[in-house]
């Protein structure tokens, strides 16, 4: 529950300023009891519910991960009726109840008319589905902290193992990379994949390091028994540049991905059709 240390009295004979002064005083005695707040705004109108900071993180990150999965497989992002039905998602354990609220620190509960408006429902679970799927959650700066270390540590490893310095064709060590993320005031997305990142991460590290990534170019030919999986695998490591379907049904394709990553996809392919994948490389 959320609790106040006093109750704020609304009173029209307050001048404004007074008002603003007291508003901040009752919000920072406010007790969340351990929980955040998530937030949405749609149609012109805020609205917002409490969850448990742990429980939504983790709901959060899986939710992450699902729509790189769906996308990269050509398919749609989760709708909020895909997360209601998720059972790898207990929204009664995300959220502490199901009230939903205009101003939470106030006590201020949204409108019936506010969310039949813009949700066409009353109900506060489907609402907790948007408020997880669309919404803004106010992470704990522990969370936030650990994340970005954890994402750093995923960005400079792939960095160093798919880059080079390009004047000696030698690769950057990690404490150089991770000096020039500092010094070029590089910014960590926490809610992103590190993968998603390097990209537009290497670009701004060039402002300060000589860098590049350095790609591989191979042509991959998959038996017809393993494509739709050997398809999804590949896509999830390169860019395919090339493809064509053969008539016995086997896919035959050329992809470009950074060189550090091509023995891992090797690998998975390797194991997917038990060695009678057929890869060669073009370009190191």
């Amino acid at each position: 529950m959320v609790t106040t240390s006093k109750t704020f009295v609304y009173d029209e004979k307050i001048s404004s300023t007074k008002r603003c002064e007291d508003i901040v005083i009752d919000r920072a005695r406010i007790d969340l009891g351990g929980y955040i707040i998530g937030r949405i705004d749609k149609g012109g109108r805020s609205f917002e519910m409490l969850m448990d900071p742990e429980k939504a993180w983790d709901a959060k990150k899986y939710l992450r991960e699902e729509i790189n999965n769906r996308l990269k497989a050509g398919k749609s992002r989760p709708l909020v009726n895909d997360i209601i039905n998720d059972p790898k998602i207990d929204l009664e354990l995300i959220f502490e109840s199901f009230t939903v609220f205009e101003d939470l620190k106030r006590g201020r509960k949204a409108t019936d008319g506010d969310m039949e408006a813009v949700f066409d429902t009353t109900d506060g679970r489907i609402v907790s589905g948007h408020v997880l799927l669309e919404g803004e959650i106010h992470w704990t700066q522990k969370q936030r902290e650990e994340e970005r270390e954890k994402k750093l540590k995923q960005i400079i490893n792939i960095i160093s193992k798919n880059s080079i310095n390009p004047q000696n064709k030698k690769p950057h060590p990690t404490q150089r990379i991770e000096k020039a993320i500092e010094e070029a005031n590089i910014k960590i997305d926490i809610m992103k994949n590190a993968e998603e990142q390097v990209e537009d991460i290497i670009k701004q590290l060039q402002v300060v390091l000589p860098i590049r990534m350095e790609q591989a170019t191979i042509a991959i030919k998959l038996p017809s028994s393993f494509t739709a999986k050997g398809y999804n695998i590949v896509a999830q490591y390169a860019q395919i540049k090339k493809e064509e379907w053969q008539t016995d049904g086997s896919w035959v394709s050329v992809v470009s991905l950074p060189a550090g990553l091509q023995m891992e996809l090797i690998d998975k392919l390797n194991k997917l059709t038990h060695g009678r994948v057929q890869i060669k490389l073009l370009k190191s």
